[in-house]
């Protein structure tokens, strides 16, 4: 039985008809395979199709219908753990690359969107960290100082500052170039796109039970006793807490929160994305037709949340929105709490299963994994082909 990886009332599966795929009835062969069709397995797949190799996607359920249909379609450069506290544990050069990767996966991002023959809601915007605590402004000083080294865009806020251009009184760091999305249309959209241009072949209801290198290929034996075979393979099942995963020593499933409002007559300036210094953080986004996305609360279990549980945290949430913005009115429209990943170190994994030859793993653990997942798909794109940087050992699987 599969257990489904969140709970209560989505919000993003309810903005498109997401067309069904068909379900894989023969074994088959192909260049690459693609387990999992959430945000990493449609970047991977979009990107090995595009590359020209014979690539099919298969899911155990439905495309986008896990994790990613909680995804928060909050796209940022920066990530849960600062560039400063980065060069601290990993040293200056591995810690810009991690951040730099972070910015180039934003941008091909957006690149992409404008490839897409439909709005998948993706808008430029400003996000604003601002200090849950006044002792917090030295910690958004410092990360200012490291992001400035490096020319990423930024800027740093006095109190006075923010509430005037933003309407929060706190000091604040200002990241520009991030992004909103809706992140199940985008991934429906980038497969329709996959499968039109690139002749990708999706099959959902299809499950993966295990798979081995042997002779130079993977052979990965499905569920109903079918088998594919390929060249090459990429496990990308998300925050899914199974045998493929259970050597990944530094990983965290963790359940996070969610609301949506109704949408409402009048937002904050220039709509920018929220976050705060506190951890775990709250964050807050513009959604569709000025509604207004609030989530946050995450705990350290990886069960999923009762219907009662999201009920309780998401009036908190709403408390928190009326504290911060009284003038502006929450009506929930929906709200859900899902399960999420997170690594010891901060970073995502990405790379090779160690024994296992052409066997990887693509998993975006963290607060900006949809980020992660599109240099992660390049990335795993350069291994392939024989195209390696030793910087890429930091997201090693087996660290």
């Amino acid at each position: 039985m599969m257990v489904m990886l969140h709970n209560g009332k989505l919000f993003w599966p309810e903005t498109y008809q997401a067309t069904r795929c068909q379900t894989l009835h023969d074994s088959l062969d192909c260049e690459v395979i693609v387990i999992g069709g959430g945000m990493s397995g449609a970047l991977s797949a979009y990107t090995f199709a595009e590359a020209g190799y014979r690539t099919v996607l298969i899911d155990r359920g439905r495309i986008a219908a896990e994790s990613s249909a909680a995804n928060t379609g909050l796209l940022q450069y920066m990530s849960d753990k600062s560039l400063h506290e980065c060069i601290d544990d990993f040293g200056e050069q591995s810690a810009y690359y991690f951040y730099r990767q972070s910015y180039e996966g934003l941008a091909r991002i957006e690149a992409l969107c404008r490839e897409l023959p439909d709005d998948v809601q993706f808008i430029k915007r400003e996000s604003v960290l601002y200090a849950s605590r006044k002792r917090d402004a030295q910690f958004l000083k410092d990360e200012y100082r490291a992001l400035r080294k490096f020319a990423f865009p930024c800027q740093l806020l006095k109190p006075s500052e923010t509430k005037s251009r933003y309407h929060i009184e706190a000091d604040a760091l200002v990241t520009y170039e991030d992004a909103e999305i809706n992140p199940y249309i985008f991934i429906q959209r980038l497969l329709e796109k996959a499968i039109a241009d690139f002749s990708l072949t999706v099959y959902e209801e299809t499950e993966l039970k295990n798979w081995e290198s042997k002779k130079g290929r993977v052979i990965c034996r499905l569920s109903g006793g079918k088998t594919i075979h390929a060249d090459h393979a990429v496990y990308a099942g998300g925050y899914a807490d199974n045998h493929f995963v259970k050597f990944i020593k530094k990983r965290k499933l963790v359940r996070s929160y969610a609301l949506v409002s109704h949408p409402v007559d009048h937002l904050w300036p220039k709509r920018a994305m929220f976050w705060e210094t506190a951890r775990p953080y709250l964050y807050i986004r513009h959604a569709q037709s000025n509604r207004i996305i609030v989530g946050g609360l995450d705990e350290q279990t990886k069960r999923i949340p009762s219907k009662r549980k999201i009920k309780k945290k998401t009036r908190q949430l709403q408390q928190a929105f009326a504290e911060l913005f009284p003038d502006i009115p929450f009506d929930i429209e929906a709200g859900y709490g899902a399960r999420f990943g997170e690594t010891q170190d901060g970073l995502p994994f990405i790379g090779e299963v160690p024994g296992m030859r052409h066997c990887y793993m693509l998993l975006g653990y963290g607060g900006n994994g949809t980020v992660y997942s599109s240099f992660g798909s390049k990335m795993l794109l350069d291994m392939v082909e024989g195209r390696l940087n030793e910087r890429q050992q930091i997201f090693r699987l087996d660290r």
